[in-house]
């Protein structure tokens, strides 16, 4: 099988119509290779007492007339990490389309005096020295199984999880995010706020290897009153240093990330889910205007490969369900 290379980014605009996801029950199904690989990895962490938990993943996604409707089912968290590292190591058996179509959630923050949260990724992790915006991460069972009294409820891999309409509702899993932010940054939940329809977009791309909803978030406090977390290496970027940061991705996509510390946040390579979140919900944050189309085929001129894919009403997209 042909794999994918190069800084691709695949796009599903969703900026136009509300959102509804919806549960099929359906469940992923592997290559025995594939299979072993996923249990082999797993067990040091089952051993040490980890468990698993339950993530929606993308079966199909139908444009109709005032709504995206996306169809979807729940695989085991542990499946979704071994799939996520069989494609990272390029291993034959891994999953040809380059990603795993488990989903993750979340929106770049504008803060009151006209700046973005972003987060240097630490070296010693995926993806390493580039920057993401907070909050985002899987859509997971692990939220449901935090507001939980009933002790037999207490294990987020419950088969009976994956069925739980909240781990399909986009709106639960985007509060939870909000939540983590504020008590990150030491503000109230109140004081933070996203839009829920439309979202900007449904997307993959070459270093999360995995797809995910965007949208756009406020926090009302100014930079400067926030509480940043000692352990983490937080950036404040001004609004009128965003388009550069986004026109810059394309040179920098070609970056080995290893060792490349830049002191200038413009000059810090994006996780690929914050640089379509910023060029999307860029408007939203700054007040300002981008063109989009525009971004898209300059940053492809500089050696990215973005695709928008077709949002036409009656247009649909199939996702694999076996690997």
């Amino acid at each position: 099988m042909v794999k994918r290379n190069g800084a691709w980014i695949d796009v599903y605009d969703l900026s136009s119509n509300r959102v509804e996801v919806q549960n099929d029950s359906s469940r992923v199904s592997l290559n025995s290779e594939l299979s072993d690989y996923c249990d082999k990895l797993w067990a040091p962490k089952a051993e040490a007492g980890w468990t698993s938990s339950w993530l929606p993943f993308v079966n199909s996604l139908s444009y109709q007339n005032g709504k995206t409707v996306i169809r979807a089912g729940a695989m085991p968290f542990h499946i979704a990490d071994g799939m996520g590292k069989a494609i990272e190591a390029g291993e034959d058996f891994s999953p040809s389309q380059g990603y795993t179509n488990c989903l993750s959630a979340g929106f770049p923050v504008a803060t009151s005096d006209g700046k973005v949260i972003f987060q240097r990724r630490p070296s010693n992790v995926h993806c390493p020295n580039i920057l993401i915006h907070e909050p985002c991460g899987y859509m997971s069972s692990r939220y449901i199984v935090a507001e939980t009294e009933e002790e037999e409820l207490r294990s987020a891999d419950d088969p009976r999880y994956a069925e739980d309409k909240r781990l399909f509702g986009l709106k639960y899993q985007l509060d939870s995010k909000k939540a983590e932010i504020a008590e990150t940054f030491g503000v109230g939940a109140e004081d933070v706020s996203y839009q829920l329809n439309p979202q900007d977009l449904l997307a993959c791309g070459w270093k999360t290897i995995e797809m995910y909803f965007s949208t756009t978030g406020k926090i009302n406090a100014r930079s400067d009153e926030l509480k940043v977390p000692e352990d983490q290496e937080v950036f404040f970027i001004p609004f009128e240093d965003i388009k550069d940061l986004i026109y810059n991705q394309g040179r920098l996509s070609k970056v080995d990330p290893i060792g490349y510390r830049p002191k200038d946040p413009r000059k810090i390579p994006l996780i690929d889910e914050s640089l379509v979140g910023l060029i999307w919900g860029y408007e939203r944050l700054t007040g300002d205007k981008l063109d989009i189309r525009e971004t898209v085929e300059r940053l492809n001129r500089d050696g990215m490969d973005i695709t928008v894919y077709d949002s036409s009403p009656g247009t649909n997209y199939r996702f694999p369900n076996k690997f």
